[in-house]
């Protein structure tokens, strides 16, 4: 993957929001919390975001990848940062709403302790299987599990993150039995998978890319309601017979709660012109992620409704921490 060249519409220079008692934003570099590991799919689109962000803004924007207990570490960093817009927080719909369903710690609230500016993106999940496994497509892998209950292994990035939410709903639909196998960062769970280390993964189609052209893998389905533009071979989990199944994740920028309105709404503007332009369309296109649109306030009402969706979820299928 690589970076959007800033070639296409985007004018550099900086942009000063006034704020009470005579200040202004930004007023100094602007942190980019990233909660997942370096090289992932949030840090791809982190980094591609910080660069143009630096021509719009004026200001330096430095990535801080802090991965670590399924993104609570980077979370709770940036709710304990200053409401001034200088920290934010590339957040998910796993940092977000899944992983605060399995946590017993009380780490964050992630809706009263953060400001949704800006929704960025959607992804689009695969399920893989070790190139290894005699399956060639989900109804053979379902059958050939079912003979094997708690036999095959499958990778996730942690308790209640997406990859281990999004295999137990699969497992439950399915009707079958895997054996859960935690990794701490979507790398390590691909190149598990791509070993024959684990039988099974669910990972964003950007980060299984590689993996799945080199043949290391094989793709059976895709969890969305369509065909991914960069394996359109590959069935939707409909086609593939579980229609109830499109588990499309969102990236998106939130700020500390108590930010001001005139940050968010000028963030939000910036964002929205540079997502617009042609070049960071095709950059977005060729990772196999989607663009999102929307407002603040669509986003916060997305975030409210994806907290009690994967809270259900969580409770259904019994997922906490061991």
């Amino acid at each position: 993957a690589t970076h959007a060249p800033a070639d296409d519409g985007v004018a550099p220079g900086r942009i000063a929001v006034p704020l009470p008692e005579g200040d202004v934003w930004p007023g100094r570099p602007i942190r980019l919390v990233v909660p997942q590991s370096a090289g992932g799919t949030a840090d791809l689109v982190a980094r591609m975001l910080g660069d143009r962000l630096e021509a719009s803004l004026g200001v330096p924007v430095i990535v801080d990848d802090r991965p670590g207990a399924n993104g609570a570490i980077g979370t709770a960093i940036v709710k304990r940062a200053p409401p001034d817009g200088h920290t934010l927080l590339l957040a998910s719909t796993a940092t977000h709403a899944m992983a605060p369903q399995a946590s017993v710690t009380g780490a964050f609230d992630p809706i009263a302790d953060f400001v949704p500016i800006v929704n960025l993106a959607w992804q689009t999940k695969v399920v893989l299987v070790s190139s290894a496994l005699p399956v060639a497509s989900m109804s053979e892998f379902v059958a050939y599990a079912r003979r094997r209950p708690d036999v095959l292994d499958y990778a996730s990035t942690g308790v209640g993150s997406s990859s281990h939410l999004d295999t137990e709903l699969l497992a439950a639909a399915a009707g079958i039995a895997l054996h859960h196998v935690p990794y701490r960062g979507s790398g390590q769970t691909v190149a598990a998978i791509g070993t024959g280390e684990v039988q099974v993964l669910i990972a964003s189609v950007t980060a299984a890319q590689g993996a799945i052209e080199s043949g290391r893998v094989r793709a059976l389905a895709v969890l969305s309601d369509r065909r991914s533009p960069l394996f359109p071979q590959v069935p939707t989990i409909a086609e593939a017979g579980f229609p109830s199944l499109d588990v499309r994740t969102w990236l998106g920028v939130v700020a500390p709660a108590g930010t001001p309105q005139a940050i968010v709404d000028e963030f939000d503007r910036v964002v929205g012109r540079i997502i617009a332009t042609a070049s960071v369309r095709a950059w977005f296109d060729a990772q196999g992620l989607e663009t999102a649109t929307g407002t603040p306030a669509s986003f916060e009402a997305l975030i409210r409704a994806d907290v009690a969706k994967w809270g259900d979820v969580a409770r259904r299928l019994g997922v906490r921490p061991k």
